[in-house]
């Protein structure tokens, strides 16, 4: 009984070390509505909403619900990446969709699932 007991305590204390469930990434590919949108012609409502925009980063980052982020400069036309933290792909377009400049239609996005290459462990 005794020895049941241990094996049982053992058990519940690696289940209670496991870490939460998993996160998995997304990568948001976020673009200007506008066409012919670059950093050069922004309007004055375009430069608040973006500040906000990269505020609302920073606080993502700060809270572990964002990886990393960045502008692409794409020849072809600018447009930017964010990596998402979430339990799903749901989750991940609700945090895109929580963006402002998204909700005051500056940017559209779209939601990917995303793997990271690591480096390999020495």
């Amino acid at each position: 009984m005794s020895r049941f007991l241990a094996i049982a305590a053992l058990v519940s204390a690696s289940l209670l070390a496991q870490p939460p469930a998993a996160q998995h990434q997304f990568m948001l590919r976020l673009q200007p509505i506008r066409s012919d949108f670059t950093l050069q012609n922004m309007t004055g409502e375009e430069q608040k909403t973006l500040g906000r925009h990269a505020a609302h980063l920073q606080k993502l980052l700060a809270e572990g619900k964002i990886t990393s982020g960045g502008q692409v400069l794409d020849p072809k036309g600018f447009w930017g990446f964010v990596i998402v933290n979430a339990p799903d792909l749901d989750s991940a377009v609700a945090i895109m969709n929580a963006d402002p400049a998204v909700q005051e239609k500056v940017l559209r996005g779209e939601a990917f699932p995303f793997r990271a290459l690591s480096a390999p462990s020495k």
